[in-house]
């Protein structure tokens, strides 16, 4: 069994990531027939590996609604939002903050 073609006009933006321990709770957007349309998921570290659960909003369903996707394309939409993220075709545009520099007496500098 072959898994379907993720779709090509679905680009996956992840834009915050905030671990806490086995979990990592995901923010960002993905671009969709020239929408662009925020999820959110929940990353898990299990014994049979990692996992992600993606999240839409009522405001995001009722725009994939409006472009005419029904309950089962979204679901599908999704699968394939996840699917991009578990195998690396997210863009990661998370911005890691620089370590202030300290003084000899361990007093933060500005910068």
């Amino acid at each position: 069994m072959t898994r379907p073609d993720l779709p090509e006009e679905l680009e996956v933006y992840i834009d915050s990531l905030d671990e806490q321990g086995r979990v990592t709770y995901v923010s960002g957007y993905f671009d969709y027939r020239k929408n662009r349309l925020k999820f959110g998921a929940i990353g898990m570290e299990g014994y049979g590996g990692p996992n992600i659960s993606a999240t839409l909003s009522e405001e995001t369903l009722t725009e994939l609604r409006l472009l005419g996707l029904d309950d089962i394309a979204i679901d599908e939409l999704i699968t394939a939002i996840q699917r991009k993220i578990m195998e690396g075709q997210a863009h990661i545009l998370v911005q890691h903050e620089q370590p202030k520099a300290q003084d000899d007496q361990g007093i933060n500098k500005p910068s």
